[in-house]
Parts: structure tokens; C-alpha cells; sequence
């Protein structure tokens, strides 16, 4: 059963992550998207491979923040559909894949969301976080009969590292 975290911004689901895959000693591939902060309210997030830092290449740039408003120097679908699918067809190779963070920046990547439903129709576990946002594709994954949901909350942070620490993998 493939799992994914869902829960407020800031609550502490991609810290879950890294510290369960710190604690269990399972390997991991797959993506993580994260901000890298700029002067000001200025912000650009990125999507790399797991645990590979890749800040400040611009092919992986999804889109930049002012605080007000995203604009993409690129078309975002076609950053996930390109990077983050040649990502995601490298994954697979390693005790479980993990895909940090599913939004709703994806949903006019086709591509990208076809790869993400081979893997959750796949035997390699997969370990996520998804947004609580309502959309197709989000949808899809959280209705998938192989996928579990927990809500993580700043009260339930620690006993949702439990529960994935105490799973069979």
C-alpha cells in the first residue's frame, strides 16, 4: 500500500519524510519539489531527484513568487512533464520512491501525471505528500485503492512517524 501525507503548509509532512527514511534505513528515489526563499517576499520552486541538490538550475525551475502572484520563466506542465517525468521513469530502482509534493501545479501536465499512476499502480512502494486540494489528478491518487491518506497535524506529526515506522515496507 503506497502512502501519502496530506495536511497544512509548514505542518511538518516533508520532515516526516526525511526523518522516517533517516530512522528505517530504507532507500529512497523518486522527486521532491521545495522553495528556495529570494529578498523579500521572492521565492522559486524547484523539483529535483530526491535528496539530490539541484538549487538554483533553472531546468528545474517550476515557477517564481513575489508573495503576490507566480510567473514561470517556462511553462510549468512542460517542467513536469519533462524533468519531472525523466525523474520519475529513473525511479523505482530503490526500496521505495518518494514524490514530494503532488499539487494542483501539475494538472495540465498529462505526461507527468501518467507517470505518477504507473508508479502508484506499481509493486515499488511509493511515500508522498499531497495537497489537500481538490483536482482531478489529486483526486485520482488519493481514490486509488493501493493509496492510504494521512492528515498530518502539528499534534499528530510525531505518531504519524510512528505509524509509517511501525508499517511493514
Amino acid at each position: 500500500m503506497h502512502v501519502f501525507l496530506t495536511g497544512d503548509i509548514q505542518v511538518g509532512k516533508s520532515t516526516i519524510i526525511r526523518s522516517f527514511l533517516s530512522q528505517s534505513g530504507l532507500s529512497a528515489d523518486g522527486f521532491m519539489t521545495y522553495w528556495i526563499l529570494g529578498g523579500g517576499e521572492d521565492r522559486r520552486l524547484y523539483i529535483s531527484p530526491y535528496s539530490e541538490d539541484t538549487s538554483g538550475c533553472l531546468k528545474h525551475l517550476v515557477t517564481e513568487s513575489d508573495g503576490h502572484s507566480m510567473t514561470s520563466p517556462t511553462d510549468m506542465a512542460s517542467v513536469f512533464d519533462e524533468f519531472g517525468t525523466a525523474i520519475l521513469n529513473n525511479s523505482g530502482k530503490r526500496d521505495l520512491i518518494v514524490m514530494d509534493e503532488l499539487g494542483f501545479m501539475e494538472s495540465k501536465a498529462n505526461i507527468f501525471q501518467n507517470a505518477v499512476m504507473q508508479h502508484i499502480d506499481g509493486d515499488t512502494l511509493v511515500l508522498g505528500v499531497i495537497k489537500p486540494k481538490r483536482t482531478e489528478f489529486l483526486d485520482g491518487i488519493r481514490n486509488h485503492p493501493n493509496v492510504e491518506v494521512l492528515e498530518v497535524t502539528i499534534d499528530n506529526r510525531e505518531d504519524v512517524l510512528a505509524i509509517l515506522m511501525n508499517r511493514e515496507w
